[in-house]
């Protein structure tokens, strides 16, 4: 067997996904196999999603284990040589998604190979309007973007990695909270010098968090994206994200510092107000969080006795 389709679940209706993606396999190929692991959803979600048991592998877990553990969870129970992670909440697009993972392993041995995900052009509802046009505008890079800097802003959410070396270059389960265990994962990656490959497969990222969701968990991946550059002490993983860089330049500059400080206490409850409503710009959203690196920035440095 060549490859496992490896699909984390939580708090999502998997069967759509579950069902082109089985349909895919029987069409074209018998080398592929459908895995599925619930990280401790709700009832409700695994009552509806038990059913495509009947052509995976369907499993549960006890216990909700964080996102980064429930994708190294999945390496003992693989046939495959490659594993392919796609985020529950994925639709397929390409009546041909399965084949060209598959010829494109054929054609030659991979290490890493990203598919990505884009959004759809119909602009959403005003309450998931922050998510989508985020998204669209500062993540979703073009097939010719990503070949041009193939190792930079690596996404978890579909992505083809050979066993070998994910076994060797596991998530760090030390992240348990929100945000950048990806990002973590393809620093790790780049230093361990395992070629990184683009291909033209994207799937569409269809469940988009209403804007106060997507506010609230900015926050926590801003926590982690903080504690991740402070961890490997790195200038150049600092370098690579812009606003954390700016953070910290306006840090030490005391007037800088002081401005961000007046604007976290006169300005946030109205910005967060603009953002959650829909009605922005995104360099209010940038504000945003340049606004809540400063304050867990000052935190760290508090716990830290500087």
């Amino acid at each position: 067997m060549i490859l496992s389709i490896c699909i984390p679940i939580y708090n999502t209706d998997i069967r759509p996904l579950a069902t082109e993606l089985h349909r895919q396999i029987q069409a074209y190929s018998s080398e592929v196999e459908l895995l599925f692991l619930d990280d401790a959803s709700d009832v409700f979600f695994k009552e509806l999603n038990r059913s495509v048991g009947r052509f995976s592998d369907y499993q549960e877990l006890p216990s909700n284990v964080g996102r980064s553990k429930i994708r190294n969870a999945f390496l003992p129970f693989v046939k495959g040589t490659y594993l392919l992670f796609i985020d529950g909440d994925s639709e397929i697009t390409s009546s041909d998604f399965i084949k060209r993972y598959v010829k494109c392993l054929k054609s030659s041995e991979k290490e890493v190979v990203i598919g990505a995900s884009i959004y759809a052009d119909i602009k959403p509802p005003r309450k998931q309007l922050l998510r989508w046009k985020y998204s669209r505008t500062r993540e979703c890079k073009s097939f010719e973007e990503r070949v041009k800097h193939p190792q930079l802003g690596f996404k978890s959410n579909n992505f083809l990695i050979s066993k070998t070396v994910f076994a060797k270059n596991p998530f760090d389960e030390s992240l348990t909270t929100y945000g950048h265990e990806d990002t973590l994962f393809g620093y790790y990656l780049r230093k361990a010098k395992v070629k990184i490959e683009q291909l033209d497969n994207s799937v569409l990222n269809s469940n988009l968090d209403e804007n106060q969701v997507f506010l609230e968990k900015t926050k926590e991946a801003l926590q982690n994206l903080m504690s991740i550059a402070f961890r490997l002490n790195d200038p150049s993983f600092t370098a690579e994200h812009h606003l954390l860089s700016l953070a910290i330049r306006i840090e030490k500059n005391v007037l800088l510092s002081s401005v961000i400080l007046v604007m976290d206490r006169l300005l946030l409850t109205s910005l967060k107000g603009f953002l959650s409503k829909g009605y922005f710009t995104l360099w209010m959203f940038d504000l945003y969080r340049l606004i809540y690196l400063n304050r867990f920035l000052t935190q760290y440095r508090l716990k830290q006795g500087n």
